[in-house]
């Protein structure tokens, strides 16, 4: 791709229309630049009464030129607009079709198995996962079932059933309190809709399961508020026990729910018993959650279709993010090098056992820990942590994302222990490598402090308990104050590694 172009992704789904707006640099895979979602629920009149309404239309119409004109006020020079299940299924669908192309845009209608194939892509990238891991994607009119491992998608299904489909087209009121009665016959629907699948995923087998969609990630927020945790993920028992507190509940009553939302107080019972179901029917206990989808592989297809094949993914996210918030590309490129030394150094001498997925989230948090400064250079290291922590890049998942902004935190200011509250939902394993990798980092850009490259290269050895750290300098610069901050965090040093910091310039050298 020889020039930078910026292009729009909207996808017209069931209950909302989701808008992505990426702009590619010649040296990523392209940054998302602006999102957007609404509510339009063409699945609403579609379910109750078996046609899209006049209302529904109109708004969904005036959403997506709205998202049209927005993308191209960013300066996109493309905009493209695929419609999933109402759009399919709707025997009117034309006249919404029709409105839209008045609006100067044409939106492809896919099938349900190129939706679901997309949002593998979307969620997992053009690499896949290295497990065997199920998806599911529970939208407001299908849900998608995926299992894949790696390139490979192993089954891709798109059942008839979804939140809004459930709750409008199935005669169980789902704004008042709801029986156990009509709950469970909401969950023999369920069964009734996913047996081939079930039954095709349990044969092939699977080690880990992910959700995605609105659906799923309200879910995860309303158990995570519960249990005053994160919202990676959720647990069987978690949903069971939050079901059966949301039930008894009017519209109304639900909208006081902790983290609930407010668009999804009559969907959210539905919505439910479709994910408790299947998480009960394949046997899962814990379910990671995915804020990527549908856009997201709209995204990576655009790309495969003009013939990109550099998918080193987590690479390209991180360069994508580094360049918008216009990094200091020297001094991060230098304090990545310095960092893998020292990893390096430091596992050659016994001194940890950390793996390769370790050192390639500390090289990233090496090019990715003073894009902070973009807000403000005061508490840069607290903005580098908001902004990796909440940057949902692609290749990543929640729990990599979170080290990656813990290691850039802690490069700056006062070291944390173990016990600090940033690492209460952490193992203790887990926390412990994230302290590791942060001080190699801390180390690593004190030896850049500057931001010249003064410090050429380093060399590692024990002796009498200290990990002595030989300076070797670029010639014709004074590396005494590198040299001196170093010595001054000696103690921090001792207190993750069990030995002192010892640094010393290049034998044969003088100040």
């Amino acid at each position: 791709m020889d020039e930078p172009e910026t292009v729009g992704f909207i996808d017209v789904g069931t209950n909302s229309v989701h808008l992505l707006v990426v702009e590619f640099h010649n040296d990523s895979m392209g940054t998302p630049i602006y999102q957007d979602k609404e509510v339009v629920r063409l699945g609403e009149s579609l379910y109750r009464d078996g046609r899209l309404d006049k209302a529904a239309i109109d708004k969904c119409s005036l959403v997506v030129s709205k998202f049209s004109q927005m993308s191209r006020g960013l300066g996109a020079s493309k905009v493209y607009a695929y419609g999933t299940c109402a759009c399919r299924e709707a025997d009117n669908r034309n006249e919404l079709l029709e409105a839209i192309r008045k609006e100067g845009l044409d939106v492809r209608v896919i099938p349900g198995l190129e939706e679901a194939r997309l949002i593998s892509m979307g969620v997992f990238g053009p690499t896949g996962p290295r497990e065997r891991t199920l998806e599911i994607d529970i939208g407001g009119g299908s849900t998608e079932i995926i299992l894949r491992q790696g390139e490979e998608n192993l089954f891709l299904d798109s059942l008839d059933m979804g939140a809004v489909r459930y709750s409008y087209g199935l005669g169980v009121d789902t704004t008042v309190p709801v029986s156990d009665r009509d709950y469970d016959a909401l969950r023999r629907h369920v069964d009734l809709a996913s047996f081939r699948a079930v039954r095709a995923v349990r044969d092939l087998g699977f080690d880990r399961a992910v959700g995605s969609s609105g659906t799923m990630i309200n879910l995860a927020e309303m158990c995570a508020a519960r249990r005053g945790g994160d919202s990676s993920y959720f647990t069987h028992d978690e949903l069971v026990k939050l079901m059966s507190e949301i039930l008894p509940m009017t519209s109304q009553q639900r909208a006081d729910i902790p983290k609930i939302n407010r668009n999804r107080v009559d969907i959210i019972v539905a919505g439910g018993a479709i994910a408790e179901e299947l998480m009960h029917l394949f046997g899962i206990e814990r379910i990671e959650i995915s804020e990527r989808g549908l856009k997201q592989g709209m995204h990576i297809e655009y790309l495969l279709r003009r013939g990109y094949t550099n998918f080193d993914v987590k690479e390209s996210s991180v360069r994508g993010l580094a360049n918008r918030c216009q990094y200091d590309r020297g001094h991060a490129e230098r304090v990545r090098e310095l960092s893998l030394a020292l990893f390096d150094g430091m596992r050659e001498l016994g001194l940890h056992r950390m793996g390769d997925d370790l050192r390639g989230l500390l090289g990233y948090a090496a090019l990715l820990h003073d894009i902070g400064e973009f807000i403000s250079y005061t508490k840069h290291h607290v903005h580098s942590y908001t902004i990796i922590l909440n940057s949902y890049m692609l290749g990543f998942d929640y729990r990599e994302l979170r080290a990656m902004a813990l290691m850039a935190k802690f490069h700056h200011k006062k070291f944390p222990n173990r016990y600090d509250r940033l690492f209460r939902d952490l193992e203790e394993a887990e926390t412990d490598d994230i302290l590791r990798c942060a001080m190699i980092l801390k180390t690593a850009n004190v030896m850049d402090r500057h931001r010249n490259g003064a410090v050429k290269e380093i060399r590692l050895s024990v002796s009498l308990g200290d990990l002595v750290v030989e300076i070797v300098p670029q010639e014709g610069t004074d590396v005494s104050m590198e040299i001196w901050r170093l010595g001054a965090m000696s103690e921090e040093f001792s207190a993750v590694f069990e030995l002192c910091l010892s640094p010393v310039l290049e034998v044969g050298r003088s100040f």
